[in-house]
């Protein structure tokens, strides 16, 4: 296993001054050498962009000779001819200083100056956000790497590297603190080393961040989302479209396969009697509506939780924080909506339950967990027969449910659960699930996202990690927050989705020399 820290005076990928402390816990065994045989191998192991295929393990290249290229401030991760993307930190007022020692016949540029072999010494001066090639040539060809600096408030990690990941790519947004520590505002996409390769700051703290289908990114925020290119051009913004007052809600934004888009809104409705659970006669209740709208703003279609689910639904747990003491009160909190046919499956945190919607009728089609009703399925092969506070609902291509279970209130951990749906049996049969040891509890949030190879990417709600898992329950990859940071959601980008040429010509649009 691999360890890199990102602490707070190491890369340059991410923060520019002492900010983030880069360096190998675990020894990064890494001959970084590259022999004039091997240049070619190099050049044409990789995907359309010319890279080595992150997949590769380390001891797929065995590099005999001798080129070594280190910084002050120290290069992360150690040079690899196998990692084409590194950090460093920025020394304010300092360039860095790049030390190369080449073998015979491989010539190295650093920044694009003239090639130069054996052993010198030059500087480089960047500002947050660029970055610098190095191109290294031999004989049988040549290879660029990239090393880019980080802002001075970009969040801070650790990464870990266990096993080949089958996402090349995973996009998340720590910016919400489990303490006291100050936003930091940032929509990352990070690679299976921890690097992060594209990044864009927000003015307002971004809650669900992914890549969408049409190879722009997007986010929820308050007031409103936003779709921008990699280059951080503004696409659209995302507001709700109805009439009901609707306030946007950051738990979910989806790029729908006709062109439209769906996301929540909030509608404060009242008077609402909640005196049967402890609250006010006359409470106001926040209620959850699914909106579709289309590119140009128009409303398509429009779905009101209130209208067809009681109040009297909200799991009992949540009667005394969010239906007596919250203003307005919360007896729904819709945490994700996941297209499936004609239909949606709608996430409740606060009723404990997922729900498919059918979008003709707006009709309850059936309800997995939570306080019965005559829609409600049962449960086939599950030890705990129920969800707690449950978040990220979502169908695969063979049918099968997948969400991760918080576990809230029932004094277990989280887990990330995989059940088949048999909607006129009316039953949800148990296929597997994984759990992490180091995820003991889960309050709120989190996402668990199976990928078809079969592993799993899971942010394990209110706690630092993000991991990748095996079917087994092997980890592949984690990525570890410093400084009480947690990511809502993390979002993987499976092969071949996403170049790192786009995304490095994204960043130098953004921060151009």
């Amino acid at each position: 296993m691999r360890q890199y820290t990102l602490g707070r005076s190491c890369w340059c990928v991410w923060g520019c001054r002492p900010l983030m402390q880069a360096k190998a816990y675990a020894r990064h065994t890494i001959a970084a050498t590259v022999l004039a045989a091997m240049m070619g191998l190099l050049t044409s192991c990789g995907h359309g962009s010319g890279e080595i295929d992150a997949r590769q393990s380390d001891s797929a290249l065995l590099i005999a000779g001798g080129l070594q290229i280190t910084m002050d401030p120290t290069l992360f991760p150690s040079f690899d001819p196998n990692i084409t993307d590194y950090a460093v930190t920025y020394k304010s007022g300092s360039p860095m200083q790049v030390m190369v020692n080449a073998p015979v016949n491989t010539r190295v540029s650093v920044a694009g100056q003239a090639a130069r072999t054996l052993t010198f010494t030059t500087q480089v001066t960047l500002t947050p956000g660029q970055s610098f090639p190095l191109v290294v040539s031999s004989l049988a060809g040549s290879k660029t790497y990239y090393v880019r600096c980080l802002p001075s408030d970009f969040p801070t990690w650790t990464t870990e590297r266990s096993g080949g990941s089958q996402a090349e790519y995973y996009v998340i947004a720590p910016n919400l603190s489990l303490g006291t520590a100050p936003q930091r505002d940032y929509v990352i996409i990070v690679d299976s080393y921890g690097v992060p390769i594209w990044w864009y700051k927000n003015p307002t703290p971004p809650i669900d961040a992914k890549l969408l289908p049409d190879g722009n990114m997007a986010w929820t925020s308050v007031p409103t989302g936003s779709e921008r290119r990699l280059d951080g051009a503004l696409v659209r913004t995302f507001a709700p479209a109805g009439s009901g007052g609707e306030a946007f809600d950051t738990h979910e934004l989806l790029l729908l396969s006709n062109g439209n888009y769906h996301y929540i809104g909030n509608v404060k409705r009242s008077p609402v009697d909640l005196s049967p659970y402890g609250g006010s006669p006359t409470a106001t209740v926040l209620d959850n509506v699914i909106e579709e709208v289309a590119p140009s703003g128009t409303l398509v279609w429009r779905w009101s939780a209130m209208d067809h689910i009681p109040v009297s639904e909200t799991d009992p747990h949540w009667w005394p924080q969010f239906l007596v003491t919250a203003s307005p009160a919360d007896p729904y909190h819709m945490n994700s909506v996941e297209p499936n046919g004609a239909s949606y499956i709608v996430s409740f945190r606060h009723l404990n339950a997922v729900l498919q919607i059918d979008k003709a009728s707006g009709n309850v089609q059936w309800k997995l967990g939570g306080s019965p009703r005559a829609e409600s399925l049962k449960f086939v092969g599950d030890t705990y027969g129920n969800f707690g506070g449950q978040h990220d609902a979502r169908v695969l291509p063979d049918g099968t449910l997948t969400l991760h279970d918080n576990g809230s209130a029932l004094v277990r951990a989280p887990r990330a659960v995989r059940y088949t749906i048999d909607p006129v049996a009316r039953t949800a049969t148990f296929v597997e699930q994984d759990t992490d040891l180091d995820a003991s509890g889960s309050l709120c949030c989190g996402n668990a996202r199976k990928l078809p190879g079969g592993d799993w990417v899971i942010s394990w709600g209110q706690n630092p990690f993000v991991t990748e898992l095996t079917a087994s329950g092997k980890r592949v990859f984690r990525l570890t927050f410093l400084d009480q940071y947690f990511s809502y959601r993390v979002a993987p980008v499976p092969f071949g989705k996403l170049t790192r040429v786009a995304l490095r010509q994204g960043m130098d649009a953004q921060f151009p020399h």
